[in-house]
């Protein structure tokens, strides 16, 4: 069975606490018909009130379709799950659009309006300056900058989706975006997971993220941690978000501050790194993002105009949030979903292929994947009795329809070649976990790298695409 890689971790102080990899062992259910009736009952009547929830206009309902079907057929169609589906428009939507998603699922679906005060710009802001800024930024190439409406959008990923109306009884959500796909079966409730394992946010890609977008929101959060030191968690892992100053084309090695924040004489030094959690895709606990702290953060950054003077992503934000006010063995690598939107795409090891029919049969609107179709009738008879062989062998590797990406894949495709940021010496997801993640084999030769014509970021020792870094004690720490 593939087990995701976790990120260094202290011991627990509590031997009682929540084992996420003993969890997925025993969760990890590949065919319902092996549950009781009793059993799948159970498990539905006990899921945790949670909702996949989506911003999308009605000109985007083709799209939007197509991530829900792949959604429903890699998971939620289950009868165990069966999780409701909830939209949010800022104009009423279409009976086309409502018509359509409803067709796409048999699970409830909410068609929600937000509150003008959610999507507008707010007194406090400018607007000339505004109009200025907008029309530069967009101008050196920072992604949508020009318009008015993704400025909205980024303020209500960032903390405002979490106070509307209807999200009031759900305990956590799952953020899908319209035009993705889910290329690998999700053989386990992940809400449930999360509940279970005391689980506060998920993500499954972290990626380097174009500093022009919000040249001051480190400065901003600076501020903001010196004035509520009291509202940084006492586990709470930010390291691997900071680095020292560029000096030249180095990074300057300096101490990182204490975790107990007495001294910011080093801190202040510090910069950001830019590092972020793709959240295109994540997981979250709704009570969290409703907190004093997250709530505190987004208001104090919201007050200072960066969601307009600048191009603050919800994306920064919520990396840097979680990982002040939560301690990191709250946060989970959904290493095991595979996932595509736009060129950032993430497929975990695995060692066979869907049969070209295994799921078509089932949802043919579906994009399933196809070997070859030059394959002979033998061997795609092969694939499909290849399943039966794994499926009478137990818990089989993972199935999925994509070619395998290393861990580091996605790392700085966010960042335009124009852009003059200094990269952090490792990528993000290896910062991010830390431990035998960063260390490099003892034969590699950076410069023999970049002369072969590669970027000379190569030669760590794991380089992802293990299908279990836990087999082998020897290279991977287990706590």
């Amino acid at each position: 069975m593939y087990l995701p890689p976790i990120a260094q971790l202290p011991a627990p102080a509590d031997p009682a606490q929540p084992d996420p990899l003993q969890w997925l062992r025993h969760n990890t259910i590949i065919d319902l018909d092996d549950l009781s009736e009793q059993d799948q009952l159970f498990l539905l009547e006990t899921r945790p009130d949670a909702a996949f929830i989506a911003l999308v206009r009605n000109s985007e309902v083709e799209e939007m379709v197509y991530s829900m079907i792949q959604l429903e057929a890699r998971f939620n169609s289950r009868l165990t799950h069966q999780y409701d589906w909830i939209f949010f428009n800022d104009e009423d939507f279409s009976d086309e659009f409502m018509l359509a998603v409803a067709s796409a699922t048999t699970s409830k679906c909410y068609f929600e309006i937000i509150p003008k005060e959610h999507w507008s710009v707010p007194s406090w802001i400018d607007t000339t300056r505004f109009d200025v800024g907008r029309q530069f930024i967009g101008s050196i190439g920072v992604g949508k900058a020009w318009l008015q409406s993704y400025h909205h959008m980024c303020r209500w990923n960032a903390g405002l989706f979490a106070l509307e109306k209807r999200l009031t009884s759900y305990e956590f959500f799952w953020r899908v975006e319209p035009g993705v796909d889910f290329s690998c079966n999700i053989n386990y409730d992940v809400f449930r997971f999360m509940r279970d394992n005391n689980m506060a946010y998920g993500f499954n890609m972290a990626i380097l993220d174009d500093a022009r977008s919000f040249p001051s929101l480190w400065d901003r959060t600076k501020t903001f941690i010196k004035n509520n030191k009291d509202m940084i968690h006492e586990d709470a892992d930010y390291d691997w978000l900071l680095q020292g100053p560029i000096q030249g084309d180095e990074i300057s090695r300096l101490p990182k501050p204490s975790k107990g924040l007495d001294s910011y004489d080093d801190f202040d030094h510090l910069e950001y790194n830019n590092c972020q959690f793709y959240s295109n895709f994540e997981v979250g606990s709704l009570a969290f993002f409703r907190s004093e702290e997250h709530r505190a953060y987004f208001e104090h950054l919201d007050r200072t105009g960066g969601f307009y003077y600048e191009r603050f992503g919800d994306a920064p934000i919520h990396t840097l949030s979680v990982s002040l006010f939560l301690p990191k063995s709250r946060i989970w690598y959904f290493r095991d979903i595979g996932y595509a939107h736009g060129l950032c795409e993430q497929c975990p090891p695995h060692h066979f292929r869907l049969s070209i029919d295994s799921e078509a049969q089932h949802h043919p609107q579906a994009r399933t994947p196809v070997t070859n179709p030059s394959l002979s009738e033998k061997h795609r008879r092969w694939e499909d009795m290849s399943q039966d062989v794994i499926r009478q062998g137990g818990i089989p590797g993972l199935a999925c329809g994509c070619t395998v990406s290393a861990i580091d894949h996605n790392n700085a495709k966010l960042v335009p070649f124009e852009s003059k940021q200094q990269k952090p010496e490792h990528p993000c997801i290896r910062l991010y976990l830390g431990g035998k993640w960063l260390e490099k084999r003892a034969d590699w030769d950076q410069e023999a790298e970049i002369a072969a014509g590669r970027d000379g970021s190569g030669g760590y020792l794991l380089d992802g695409l293990e299908s279990n870094p836990f087999i082998n004690s020897s290279l991977y720490d287990k706590k």
